[in-house]
C-alpha cells in the first residue's frame, strides 16, 4: 500500500532513515552523465563535439590545433590534449571552442584520477566550462559539458546542493539540445535526467519535497521522447540509449515497445567496455 503522509513524516523525522532517503534522491539526481558514448576513429564526432565549432560564435581554433585536439581526444591522450589546449589558451582566452574542449579533457582526466585529486580536476573543468558559456551563451557543447560537470561536482557536495543543482543541470541540457539540435548525446543526457527523476519512488519524492517546495519532476514518457529523438538523430549510436528506452517503456506498461528496444540493444555491436557492460545488463532484463 502507498505510504500515508503520517508514515512519510515519521520517516523524515528519523535522522538515519531521512539521511538514507535523501542520499538515494541525490544519488539519482547526480546521474551518470559522465558516461558519454565514445566511438574510436571518429574525429569531430557529434557524440563529443555537439554539432561543430560552428555552433560557437567566437573564432574557431586554428585548423591545425583543432585537428590535433580531436585526434588526441579520439586516441584517449587526454594529458597531451590538456597540455595542447592550455598552451593555446593565452592566445585565445575567450574562445568557447577551446574552453569547452579543455573542460572535456580535464573531465576525462578526472575519471581516471586518484580520489584525492579528482575533485580538483572536476572543479577546474567546471570553471573552464563556465568560461566557455561566458564567451558564447549559444554554444551547445559548452552547455552540455557544463551540465555534465555540474552534475559530477554534486558528488563532492551535500544532498541539498545536489538537488538544487539538478534544476540547473536540466536547464543546460535543454540549452545544449537547442543550440546543438543534431547532438544525439545531449538529447540522450536530457532523457537520462528525466528517467532518473521519473523513477524516484513516492517516498523519495516526499523526501526531496522536505527540502524543496517544488522538487524536480519528470515522467517516463518525457524520457522516452528524448531517447527516441536521440535514436532518430543517430540510429544505434549507443546501446545504453536503447536499454534505457526498453526500461522506460517497461515502466510505462508498454511491453511490446520495451521488448522491441531490448532486442535492438542486444543485437547491437559493442564499441567500448561500457557497451559490453550494457549488453550484459540488458541480457538480464526480463520482459
Amino acid at each position: 500500500a502507498q505510504p500515508t503522509m503520517f508514515h512519510v513524516l515519521t520517516l523524515l523525522r528519523t535522522p538515519s532513515r531521512s539521511a538514507r532517503l535523501l542520499t538515494a534522491v541525490s544519488r539519482s539526481l547526480t546521474i551518470a552523465v559522465g558516461r558519454t558514448p565514445q566511438r574510436a576513429g571518429l574525429v569531430a564526432s557529434i557524440f563529443f563535439c555537439g554539432s561543430s565549432l560552428a555552433a560557437c560564435k567566437p573564432a574557431a581554433l586554428s585548423v591545425e590545433v583543432n585537428s590535433r585536439a580531436d585526434v588526441l581526444f579520439d586516441a584517449n591522450q587526454y594529458t597531451a590534449l590538456a597540455d595542447l589546449l592550455r598552451e593555446e589558451l593565452p592566445r585565445r582566452p575567450n574562445n568557447a571552442g577551446l574552453l569547452w574542449r579543455l573542460a572535456r579533457a580535464l573531465k576525462k582526466l578526472a575519471d581516471d584520477a586518484p580520489k584525492v585529486s579528482r575533485e580538483a580536476l572536476v572543479r577546474e573543468a567546471l570553471g573552464f566550462a563556465e568560461r566557455a558559456l561566458e564567451a558564447d551563451a549559444q554554444c551547445g557543447p559548452a552547455h552540455k559539458w557544463y551540465a555534465i560537470l555540474l552534475s559530477e561536482s554534486g558528488s563532492f557536495g551535500g544532498t541539498s546542493e545536489k538537488i538544487k543543482n539538478s534544476f540547473i543541470v536540466r536547464e543546460h541540457f535543454e540549452l545544449a539540445t537547442r543550440y546543438s539540435p543534431s547532438d544525439a548525446t545531449a538529447r540522450h543526457l536530457l532523457g537520462l535526467w528525466c528517467f532518473e527523476v521519473a523513477k524516484l519512488s513516492w517516498i523519495e519524492q516526499k523526501a526531496a519535497a522536505a527540502l524543496f517546495a517544488a522538487p524536480p519532476t519528470s515522467t517516463f514518457d518525457e524520457a522516452i521522447s528524448h531517447f527516441v529523438a536521440a535514436e532518430e538523430m543517430e540510429p544505434n549510436f549507443y546501446p545504453q540509449n536503447q536499454l534505457l528506452l526498453a526500461q522506460a517503456y517497461l515502466r510505462s506498461g508498454r511491453k511490446a515497445e520495451a521488448k522491441a528496444w531490448l532486442a535492438r540493444c542486444l543485437s547491437s555491436t559493442p564499441r567500448s567496455p561500457e557497451d559490453v557492460e550494457t549488453l550484459r545488463e540488458a541480457a538480464k532484463v526480463k520482459i
